[in-house]
């Protein structure tokens, strides 16, 4: 919870504000049961209507005054708790934004969504009631109790023996529920996944018709979800009642005690009322501790679990200092002995001992069976990983001493799955450059061989495209997500498997106006058609993570085995 108190720093004044008004509408709430003991026995009593008109109308106004109060503590926790959540949820979408491709493969996706939504509402609630009853009701304690003492001192040793049983019960409650809590948060990201995952894949359900077993996955998830809440909730409906009845046993207690009193003509009956009217205060104030010890219990669980978020070290942290690009950047890329495992991967390395030279505004292709490390190689160039051993290098500068953002500027990645974001055609391509012009949109539509088909629809560049691309064509993604790589003029260029679903000629139109870009960037392709890297300045064959070859087509054909077999079956 520490992590959270740098936000509710940020609206100290508003919370100072709201904590003066609930301690001034507690004062309220405490003189009202004194001011009808005054009317009781010296108004009612002794049959003067003058004094019970003057206190009737201060009870009145004390009670308008309270309500005001009240009111002004709402709005303003109101206001507080949900500028609070905007601001969590902001800081946790940008802590997540510059998490490095590790950091992220830590935590599922839905793990992430549900510490951005349900983590976050939990915290908002109890900062919500953090100055609407988190301070009453302590403060509505220790007043009644010493409103109490000051009335009668004896009746508060009842008080002795009821408070210290009420607050081992409920420090056994937070013991025993804490973890249940946090063990149903988890349950709940474990639920999301299944929803995500089965959103995700809803045509791969359809197609192999395997909706009963997603049903099935989904119930089992939804159960121990319902199994966890249950047993905490029951948890919790065990405590309440105890407390309840153990308050409601203090007030059973001042009342046979009161009855003698009153019959030797030791205390008045307004008095009795009056301390009454605490002991109803005071077991109001333990239920109303005990309800906001639940929504702290929760709130203390998912706190931990946003803290997990705000805590995790992001690209530049790991980094350490950051550089800029110097003047003398240039678009070489060099692996130096590098060797690369993916986190929790596992012994097996994905590369080992990588190295090879490609010359600033020259072409490298890659090929290699599955699994042979295309991939890991390519997301080494702009920092998606680190590797374990050697050093990659851009011009005469290692990646990992230069700064992500200005690196990954110098980038243009057409990713293998390849991804479309819900919005226009031209919002998805000026993601490759925000301040893009409509010519500069054609052009990157045209070299990538997107135009015709966005030219035909009714809205062309303005045509809406669904979440993931659902309504348009794998190979009209693929050309949408090159067009968002080129228009950004990038002198880099990584192309991993980006062409797999066009046809030999498109890929080869597309190949043709990469070459023509001016100036012309440096090339890396990525790809399983031997024919698409034959005319190439360089060629990369990778086999188990190791260069199995490295040279122009010729070259290879003389001295690699594997891109000979390659060759011969294409």
């Amino acid at each position: 919870m520490i992590h959270i108190v740098p936000y509710w720093r940020r609206y100290q004044k508003l919370i100072l504000i709201a904590l003066c008004a609930l301690i001034l509408g507690v004062v309220s709430d405490l003189l009202q049961p004194t001011i009808v003991s005054r009317i009781i026995d010296d108004g009612v009593t002794e049959g003067d209507l003058q004094t019970v008109l003057r206190l009737g109308g201060l009870m009145l106004a004390v009670t308008a005054f309270g309500a005001v109060c009240a009111i002004v503590r709402c709005i303003i926790s109101s206001k507080v708790s949900q500028q609070f959540g905007a601001d969590l949820r902001l800081d946790l979408f940008a802590k997540i934004n510059r998490f490095s491709v590790a950091a992220l493969g830590k935590t599922e996706t839905a793990g992430l969504i549900t510490r951005m939504t349900n983590d976050t509402s939990q915290l908002v609630n109890f900062t919500n009631s953090l100055m609407r009853v988190f301070v009453r009701a302590p403060a509505l304690l220790i007043g009644a109790i010493i409103m109490t003492v000051l009335l009668n001192p004896r009746l508060t040793l009842i008080l002795v023996v009821v408070v210290p049983i009420v607050a081992l019960l409920m420090y056994i409650s937070l013991k025993v529920t804490l973890p249940m809590f946090a063990k149903m948060q988890k349950a709940l990201d474990k639920n999301n996944s299944v929803i995500r995952e089965y959103l995700s894949g809803v045509r791969v359900v359809k197609a192999y018709n395997t909706f009963d077993q997603e049903v099935e996955r989904f119930n089992a998830s939804n159960i121990e979800l319902v199994d966890i809440s249950v047993k905490a909730q029951r948890t919790v409906g065990i405590f309440f009642p105890i407390i309840s009845f153990t308050v409601n046993m203090g007030l059973v207690a001042t009342l046979w005690f009161a009855r003698g009193w009153i019959d030797g003509a030791n205390m008045q009956v307004g008095q009795i009322v009056a301390f009454l009217n605490y002991m109803t205060q005071i077991s109001m104030a333990l239920r109303m501790i005990f309800m906001v010890y639940q929504s702290f219990i929760r709130a203390k669980a998912s706190g931990e679990r946003v803290a997990e978020i705000l805590q995790e070290a992001d690209v530049s942290e790991m980094l350490g200092e950051v550089y800029h690009v110097p003047p003398d950047f240039n678009n070489a890329i060099r692996f130096h002995n590098v060797s690369f495992t993916y986190p929790g991967g596992g012994d097996e390395p994905a590369l080992q001992n990588i190295s090879f030279t490609l010359p600033a505004g020259e072409t490298l292709g890659i090929l290699g069976s599955t699994g042979s490390g295309k991939t890991s190689l390519v997301q080494l160039i702009p920092g998606f990983y680190m590797p374990d051993a050697g050093q990659v290098f851009i011009g005469n500068n290692a990646t990992a001493e230069m700064d992500p953002d200005m690196l990954r500027s110098a980038i243009a990645y057409v990713a293998q799955q390849n991804t479309i974001f819900h919005g226009t055609i031209a919002e998805n391509i000026r993601m490759g450059k925000a301040d893009a012009t409509q010519e500069e949109l054609e052009e990157a539509a045209k070299a990538a061989g997107a135009y015709e088909f966005i030219a035909a629809y009714p809205d062309g560049f303005e045509s809406m495209v669904g979440q993931k691309g659902v309504n348009i064509s794998g190979g009209q993604k693929q050309r949408i997500g090159i067009a968002r790589a080129l228009v950004r003029k990038a002198p880099i260029l990584i192309l991993d498997d980006s062409v797999s679903a066009v046809d030999v000629e498109t890929e080869a139109n597309i190949m043709k106006s990469i070459w023509q870009i001016s100036p012309v960037p440096t090339c890396v392709v990525i790809t399983q058609r031997i024919s698409s890297v034959m005319n190439l300045q360089h060629i990369l064959v990778l086999e188990d993570g190791k260069v199995a070859g490295f040279g122009n087509h010729d070259h290879l054909m003389e001295h690699c085995q594997i891109y000979r077999e390659m060759y011969a079956v294409k």
